[in-house]
């Protein structure tokens, strides 16, 4: 039998969220779940301010299912502090799962589609927040658990059936990119993170079309939001699945697709994660599925460096 957090691998719950409507903001379901959502009005004015904006996107790694309790237990109460309090200079936008932020709240901990979770969004804002500590960046996370790029995340030139958290994803970033403009924040998206491909690795149909379809997902994401783009393009920083074929039959195809991608385009990059441990958390039995919390952090860093080498 599989346990609750597994099931994120297989299935999506079908539910409804209560309407929250905010000051500021364009209202949008999101289509698989009939979750509403709104940007609300949270951030000052930003008076013509630089602004950066990442996207992140992807299933069970990206929306956040590493632990928070393990986190607070392997790094000093000092670093903790640091985590829970936020950056004050890295805001997110976010919809993880059934969690949203319904506005840019600086970005911290438990911001994971788990409950007690988190995704690569921490690691990511301490890197930025070392490495730029007088920029302004924004996190737009769209991330479900379980999800495929063979149907769900599909995108029109694919030519198949728009999957439902391509359009989804596509209208949070819009209404998002929207509120921003309307605080006045001068926007340029420098690119995507990308941790997806786990559910693709069920079929040998769906890990063979990998690479294709993630060329075509790449191609609309950067065409649909040029005019946000920064000047050398916006660049896609991909992440190679864990080598587990208990779980990830076919993970060799899906790696193998996002490799040929990577090689298509010099805005394209894709992290090798074979390092990062799935096997430790929680005790006494993990959840091999998902990252331990520092490796968590530490695919957030490897994001926020990669992404840096473009700006």
């Amino acid at each position: 039998m599989l346990n609750k957090r597994k099931t994120l691998i297989l299935t999506i719950v079908l539910f409804a969220m209560v309407l929250v409507l905010g000051a500021v903001g364009t209202v949008h379901y999101y289509s698989a779940n009939q979750i509403h959502y709104t940007v609300n009005d949270t951030l000052p004015d930003g008076n013509g301010k630089k602004a950066r904006v990442v996207l992140l996107g992807g299933q069970s790694n990206a929306s956040g299912c590493s632990l928070d309790e393990y986190l607070q237990k392997n790094v000093s109460a000092e670093k903790y502090a640091e985590y829970a309090s936020g950056y004050d200079n890295v805001y997110i936008n976010y919809l993880s799962g059934m969690k949203l932020s319904q506005a840019f709240v600086k970005c911290s901990t438990l911001q994971g589609e788990l409950d007690g979770g988190f995704g690569p969004e921490l690691g990511m804002a301490e890197k930025l927040n070392e490495l730029y500590p007088n920029e302004t960046f924004f996190i737009i996370k769209c991330a479900w658990g379980g999800t495929n790029l063979f149907e769900q995340w599909l995108s029109p030139s694919s030519k198949g059936k728009t999957g439902k958290l391509y359009k989804s994803f596509v209208a949070f970033v819009q209404d998002s990119i929207k509120y921003l403009t309307s605080k006045n924040y001068d926007i340029q998206i420098e690119g995507m993170c990308w941790m997806q491909g786990e559910s693709d690795s069920f079929s040998v149909e769906a890990s063979n079309a990998y690479g294709e379809h993630l060329e075509n997902f790449i191609k609309d994401i950067r065409k649909k939001f040029s005019k946000h783009a920064a000047d050398d393009g916006i660049a896609f920083i991909d992440a190679y699945i864990a080598q587990n074929p208990i779980f990830w039959v076919y993970y060799e195809g899906v790696n193998q697709g996002k490799t040929y991608v990577a090689n298509l385009s010099p805005l394209n990059k894709v992290i090798d994660t074979s390092h990062l441990s799935c096997i430790k958390e929680p005790e006494p039995t993990p959840d091999i599925p998902h990252y331990d919390s520092l490796s968590e952090i530490e695919l957030g860093h490897l994001f926020a460096t990669n992404l840096a080498t473009y700006f």
